[in-house]
Order: structure tokens, then sequence, then C-alpha cells
């Protein structure tokens, strides 16, 4: 690993401060300034190597710089990144608060409620007294639904932070949707108090009234709004729109009112224009309703209502000619029937009525048909129709009448606004920089790992300064190599194959890449890669016995054994070499001999990794249960990650009846390497013989996830079914056996 290089780019992304100046830190300059001291302290503290102080200063620098790319990423939008860099700082650092609230708020607009509450109980298990996280929880119970557990942790936020306004306004919509008009009121009362009375706040508690079917009380709400600012946007169209939704047709003059005096203020007001037409045409004013929907088409001719009672409206004029484009445009407009049954449904009839009025009789009677069609599809009457459009509950209502959706994100604590293009390139610009700084610190933290030998930490470090900044010099290579230090070959593959692709002529990086695959089992790929190496003169014991091993494997056991007898030839002590003649007698059933070949390895390398499992499998063959066992137990002594060296342990046990020992191992196995079937069918046939039924289902439905062409795993699982009375389920699993039993049959033939 490269340690100068790496310490040129840790001092390097000091550098990057120049360049940022005071605009660096999101929302706070003071943070850009605290990571820039922690950096230097860090490096600092390093050159006096006083590595723990150090790291720790690393790690601070590292967190705040995580924090403040979530809050970019939840600023531009990438609720994904944000959760990945605001979990990251969790970690990074002890103090973690605005990275957990951080967390918390992502949770909460991604609607992922279980892991938010999760999240904010984490903070508050460690205070306990923080409003904003109590607030944030509540809004979490909240968009769940659950407003009982909303209104006490929204209560109790209210009492630590009574001057805070956002927790009174979320506590008041908790009560409104739990139907407590009288404490939303109080509630209300207070914001009131704290704020000032003002239209704006009187528009808040009407459309807070209105969304929660408080109708009059949103009347008298829109009403104050009105008498304090006449001219206040949008005050006179909600109050017409909440005479609709709470008197319909009684309340048509009153509304129509309201829509005309909006209009006043904006003639350009779209809704204000289509629903004084939805009005008039109700009304039978059929002239009027024309004007106020062709104003309303002409503002936004992509939306499908307005040409449909503009269609209508001609068509009771007498109009034809003008209502059938307009009807057509209306279906057009409307790709999705399903959106609305008794729209489309309303636009089929009136344009077959329109075309049969202009003797197109064959037109009319496709349409009248399609009618037919959707209205089977619709619950509702005409006159229901009508007073779903007047309430605003129509097709395209979303901008009519916020739904519960638009109530639920009104209650998100940190929601800034929508970004102009200046301000989404300015943080983009800022998020780029703040990505560098977190790879480097990652990668320099990584090489601290790796100095301590501890692979498995360095390989994670490196994997994340990769994902934060991908041009970090070989760090791609170097999260493959501490994975392969780490023996975790399988995780080895990914990053090792991105830097072959970068560097196709590099020889470490292939003999890497082509040993993970052979510890992978993955044994064509490893010929693939380490067959080069050997023809360009490379003999490595330790890459040559495992193309020998690989060659062997993939079928040319000549070859292989040609591969390993020269290389013996050439290094008799290599353990390594002696070791792979074992391997390759026990593919060819010589268990005696492969016994003396492993014997041969330890004597040379008692330590040697695999050759005492290696070893306790060539025992286990031969039936030496005791002895295997005792192999097995070595090579677990040096390498306890061993997860076959479980398994194989406790399929000895079991040998040896010592059942709950052996099913420990298996647990262990399965600990160890979730993806590995063998210990999940093992376990389960062990929890069906003691006849724990629906446990031997869970371990045997997850061993067929895992590898679905077993047949043996589908015969026990119809026996699990079948003890816990899941007949059909036994004769499914049964007949899935059956069918892989009869192919494994015909396969070898």
């Amino acid at each position: 690993m490269h340690s100068t290089r790496a310490g040129h780019r840790f001092i390097a992304c000091l550098l990057l401060w120049a360049f940022l100046g005071a605009a660096i830190a999101y929302g706070q300059k003071s943070v850009g300034d605290e990571i820039t001291e922690q950096l230097k302290l860090a490096e600092r503290l390093q050159q006096q190597g006083e590595m723990i102080r150090a790291n720790s200063a690393l790690r601070q620098a590292l967190g705040l710089t995580l924090e403040q790319l979530g809050a970019i990423y939840d600023s531009l939008g990438d609720l994904n990144q944000a959760e990945t860099a605001y979990a990251a700082a969790t970690e990074a650092k002890t103090d973690s608060d605005n990275a957990l609230l951080g967390l918390g708020i992502v949770y909460l607009k991604k609607r992922e409620f279980e892991k938010g509450i999760d999240t904010v109980k984490t903070l508050l298990a460690q205070k306990p007294y923080h409003a904003t996280a109590r607030h944030l929880l509540g809004k979490l119970y909240f968009g769940m639904g659950r407003m009982d557990a909303a209104i006490f942790e929204l209560d109790e936020a209210a009492r630590q932070a009574p001057q805070d306004n956002s927790v009174a306004s979320t506590l008041a919509l908790a009560y409104l949707r739990k139907g407590q008009l009288e404490n939303a009121r109080k509630t209300f009362q207070r914001l009131q108090t704290n704020l000032g009375e003002s239209p704006q706040l009187h528009v808040f508690f009407g459309f807070s009234y209105r969304q929660t079917n408080f109708l009059d009380a949103a009347v008298e709400e829109f009403k104050r709004a009105v008498a304090l600012n006449p001219n206040y946007p949008r005050a006179h169209y909600y109050l017409g729109l909440s005479y609709l939704s709470g008197e319909g047709r009684d309340k048509l003059t009153e509304a129509a009112a309201e829509f005309q005096a909006e209009l006043r203020r904006d003639p350009n007001d779209y809704l204000s224009n289509y629903l004084l037409g939805l009005v008039y045409l109700s009304d039978r004013r059929l002239e009027e309703a024309a004007r106020s929907l062709e104003i309303a088409q002409r503002l936004d001719p992509q939306k499908p209502d307005a040409p449909l009672f503009l269609g209508q409206a001609y068509a009771l004029l007498g109009q034809e000619a003008k209502a059938v484009p307009l009807l057509e445009r209306a279906i057009q407009l409307t790709p999705d029937p399903s959106r609305n049954q008794y729209q489309i449904a309303n636009a089929h009839y009136l344009l077959a009525q329109a075309l049969r009025r202009q003797g197109k009789m064959q037109e009319a009677a496709a349409q009248a048909a399609l009618a037919a069609q959707y209205k089977a599809k619709s619950s509702k009457n005409e006159a229901e129709r009508m007073q779903s459009y007047l309430k605003g509950e129509a097709a395209g209502a979303d901008e009519i009448s916020p739904g519960e959706a638009a109530l639920k994100e009104g209650a998100v604590v940190i929601d800034r606004q929508a970004l102009n293009e200046q301000e989404r390139a300015r943080l983009q610009k800022v998020e780029k920089v703040y990505a560098r700084i977190a790879g480097n610190a990652y990668n320099r933290l990584a090489y601290w790992s790796a100095a301590q030998a501890d692979f498995k930490r360095a390989a994670r470090y490196f994997e994340q300064a990769a994902h934060w900044d991908a041009e970090i010099a070989d760090v791609d290579y170097n999260a493959g190599l501490a994975y392969f230090k780490a023996e975790q070959f399988r995780q080895a593959v990914a990053p090792l194959e991105r830097a072959l692709k970068q560097q196709p002529d590099r020889v470490p990086a292939r003999a890497l890449l082509g040993l993970s695959y052979f510890f992978n089992e993955d044994y064509p790929r490893a010929v693939q890669q380490l067959a080069p190496l050997a023809d360009r003169g490379i003999d490595d014991p330790q890459i040559m016995f495992a193309l020998g091993l690989s060659v062997a494997h993939t079928g040319d056991r000549p070859r292989g054994e040609a591969l390993l007898r020269r290389l013996l030839d050439k290094y008799p002590q290599s353990a390594e070499v002696h070791l792979a003649m074992g391997q390759l007698q026990a593919m060819q059933e010589d268990y005696a001999g492969a016994a003396t070949e492993f014997s041969k390895a330890l004597e040379i390398n008692p330590t040697l990794p695999e050759a005492h499992y290696y070893s306790g499998l060539a025992l286990l063959r031969r039936a030496r249960f005791a002895e295997a066992a005792e192999a097995f137990r070595r090579e677990i002594a040096h390498n306890s990650g061993h997860a076959k060296a479980h398994y194989h342990l406790g399929f000895s046990l079991i040998a040896m009846q010592q059942v709950e020992q052996g099913a420990k191992e298996f647990e262990e196995t399965m600990r160890l390497d979730p993806a590995y079937m063998e210990p999940y069918y093992e376990l389960g046939k062990i929890r069906l013989q003691q006849g724990q039924a629906e446990a031997a289902i869970t371990l045997l439905e997850k061993a067929v996830q895992l590898d679905a062409n077993k047949s043996y795993i589908y015969y026990q699982l119809s026996q699990a079914y079948r003890r816990a009375g899941r007949q059909e389920a036994a004769q499914q699993a049964m007949s899935r056996y059956s069918q892989l039993k009869s192919k494994e049959r015909g396969t070898s033939h």
C-alpha cells in the first residue's frame, strides 16, 4: 500500500479550503472551520506519533464532513445518498446528534417510518430531553398514522420547548387528525399568541381545519384572514373552496363571490378560474361557465379537467363543433383511465351525445360503449360526480385540494425550500469538495488500520474511500488487498476486478484476483486469471498450486497434477505445494495419500492456513470423526472465522451423537457466512428430528432461498410442512423434490 502517496493526498485535502473560502460550510461557516482544524490536528498528531489522538481527530473531521454531505444531498433531493452520509457520520464520531436527526428526517421523507423511529430513539436514549428529537419522533408517528403516540411525543416536545412554533403546529395537526377539535384550537391559540395575529396564520389554521373536515372552523379562519387583508394571496380561493366542501350547491353564490374576489387580485389564477367555471356550470350559467373555463384551459393546456367541462358547457349550449375537439382533448390528456373512472366515462358519454347530434352514429356508438364500460367501474352518480369536482376531489385535484400526503409533508421538521439553479450548482460544487475530503479521510483511516494488521477494518475504510472519491490512487487495489489479507475472499473480488480493469497489466492485481476466485471455489475464473501469469514464467508457489488445483477442478486432472508435480520437484519443502497435492489426491478419492500430504504440509508449517481443514476433510471421508473434529478445531484455533471449518466440525460432532454441540457450530457457520446453504439444511434436519417443525421450516426455507436446485432440501422441507399441518405446501415441496430428483437421475446417465 502506498503510504507516501496517501500522505500527500491527505495533506492536499487541506489545501482545498483555500478554494472554498467562506462558502465551504453548508449552512454555517463554523463547521467548515472546525473540519479544517481537526484535519490539521490529525496531521500534526500523526507526525508526533500520537496515533490514537490523531485517529480521533480525523474521525471527528470525517463525521462533520459526512454530516454536511448528508445535509447537501437532502437539499439536492438525493435521499439515498443523504441516508448513506448520515449513517456513516453516526459511526465516524461519538457525538452524532446532528447525524441521527438528519438520518431520522431522511427516513421521514422516504416514508420509512420504522427506521426513523429506531434512529431517533437511539438519540433519545442518550439525551431524553432533546426537544428536536422528540418533535421528530412525533412526526414519524404522525406519518405512520399512530396519532396517540404522535400526540404523546409532540406534547412532551412542546413542554420542553414551549416557544417552538413548529412543534405547536404539528401537535395541532395531530389533534385534528385524532378529532380533538378543542385541543387543536387551544394549541393554535398559543401559536397565535407566540407569533401575533396575521392573515398567513389564519390561512394555515383554515387549511388545517379544511383538510381534517372541520369545515365550519375552516370557514371562520379564512374569513378572518380576508378581514385582516382582503388581498392576501389565495385566502378568497380557500374560503370559496371551503364553502363548496361544506355546503356544496347551497353555497354556490358565496363560493362564486370568493373566486371572483381572488380573480380580481390575480386574474391568471388557474384554480379560481376553473372552480368558478364549475360553479357556473353547476348553476347552468353556461356562457359564464364557458368564459371561465376557456381562461383556465389557456392557463394550463395540459390538464384534462378544464377541456372536459368546457366541452360539456358547449355541448349544453348546442355548439357541438366546439364541444367535440375539447372532449377529445380531455380524453387524450387522460392517458391512464383508471386515474378517474367517472371523469373519463363522462367525457366519452358527452362525446357520444355530441357526435350523435352531428349525425356520426357509428363514432357515437363507439364512444357510448366506452362510456358504459368506464361508468360500470365508477360507483358515483352524476350529482355525486359534480359535487366531487366542486369539492376538489376530481382528477388533478392535487393542486386544488392538497390531500393526506401533503398534510403529512407539512409535518417535516427541516424541509428546505426548492433550490434555484444557482444554489443547486453551488451545492453540487461544494458536494464534490466534501466528498473528496471524506474519501481522503477514509483512505487515511484505512492505512492506519492496515498498519495495525486490522485488515477487515482497513478493507471497509478503503471501500468507503472509494465510494466518496473513486479517483484516489490505488483505492480499489488496496481494498481488494486488505480483504484478501483478512481472508474475506468473496468481498475481495469486486474491488480487484475494478482495479484490474483500470490497469490490465498489473500483475499483483491479477494474481490476487485469481487467488480470490480460487479461494471462492470459482475455478474457471481462477484459471482465466492465473494461467497468463504461468505463461509469463511466474512460478510463485501459491499461484502455481492454485492454478494446478483450479485446472484439476475444471476437468483436466492430468494437467493439474503435472503442474503440481513440477512445482513439488522445484519446491519440495513448500508446505503450500504439499497442501495442494493433498487436495488433488482427495479429489481422486485417495484419502490416505491426501492425509499423508497434509501431514507433510503441517510438518513444514504447523500454522499453514487451510492445512488442518483439508486434513480434517480427509479424515472425515474415512469416517474418523474424532480425529477430523480435532483437525477442524486446530484450523479454527488459527482462524476463528473459517466458516467451513466450523461447519465440518459440527458435522463431525453430529456423527459422534453430540447433537447440540454440532448445532452450535452450524449456528456459528451461519453467522460467519450467511450465504452458505449447508448449515441451514443440516440444522433444519436436526430441528425436524427434534419435533420443532416451525423452526425446521424457517431454516429449510432459507436453504431453498440460497440454493433452489437441491432435491434433498425439498424432501426435508416437505416433511417439515407435513409435521406443521401445512399439507398443500408439503405437496408442493414434494412435487419439486420429484422434479429435481428426476432431473438428477437423467443427468447421471
